[in-house]
């Protein structure tokens, strides 16, 4: 009987402690619910923006790409329209002029030791025909078909051969590398050349179009028959890159 008094008066109390703090502790634990699914929201909705941006900038940064190398092509031809123009001013009789460039990619060395060989990807160079690399509007190089893959050839290596003008006077000369150095060879002793003159190629070899620029002269070497000099270029590649090679003259 006892025991059953005691059960009662229990249960009186649990019931009372339900009615008098019931609304309490309910409102507390709905508090508890909001403030759980307030930052539920606000972390899903900081992931969502956080994914919207990072998709936003890699369609901006693809476009970014595309338009570069839309700038870069334009630079290439640009520049050698300039140069071009200007002798169409001072020759009425030149030729109709449409050099066509072809985007390439510098994709490995050839050999690990040697920095100035490079395959590419993208084109097909002709055999026995070298093709004029360049770089920003500036010559970089020459591309040849080696075991029939297209192989660059960069300057400064003493299989980068092609045909240049030295100065306003456009004294003829060859591009060749030497022990790591950039030289203009066979330059003839009767035309005086300076320091701080213009390289530009002439065209005449069938490897780059004309007028694209090369570099500066810093240093004259005089020869018994010949005189040559060593250039600064203007562009120089110490990684693989995006390059352009000259199609057709």
């Amino acid at each position: 009987m006892k025991n059953k008094l005691i059960f009662v008066l229990i249960l009186f109390f649990l019931i009372f402690l339900s009615f008098y703090y019931g609304g309490l502790i309910k409102k507390n634990v709905l508090l508890i619910n909001d403030v759980v699914i307030e930052e539920f929201y606000g972390v899903k909705d900081f992931i969502s923006e956080e994914f919207s941006k990072h998709f936003d900038q890699v369609e901006q940064i693809e476009k970014l790409k595309a338009r570069n190398q839309e700038l870069e092509y334009m630079a290439v031809l640009t520049t050698t329209f300039a140069n071009q123009l200007n002798r169409i001013l001072e020759d009425k009789n030149s030729t109709k002029y449409l050099p066509q460039v072809s985007l390439t990619r510098a994709i490995s060395y050839v050999q690990l030791n040697d920095y100035k060989k490079l395959w590419l990807d993208f084109v097909k160079v002709p055999p026995n025909k070298n093709r004029g690399l360049i770089y920003k509007g500036y010559t970089v190089g020459i591309a040849i078909n080696k075991d029939n893959r297209p192989m660059a050839i960069l300057q400064g290596d003493e299989q980068c051969v092609f045909a240049v003008y030295i100065g306003k006077n456009k004294i003829p000369g060859l591009i060749k590398g030497e022990n790591g150095k950039i030289l203009v060879k066979f330059i003839p002793k009767s035309f005086k050349i300076h320091i701080g003159d213009e390289i530009l190629t002439s065209g005449l070899d069938n490897i780059f179009f004309s007028d694209v620029p090369v570099g500066r002269i810093i240093q004259i070497y005089d020869g018994d028959i010949y005189q040559s000099a060593e250039v600064k270029p203007y562009a120089q590649i110490n990684i693989p890159a995006y390059l352009y090679m000259v199609d057709s003259l």
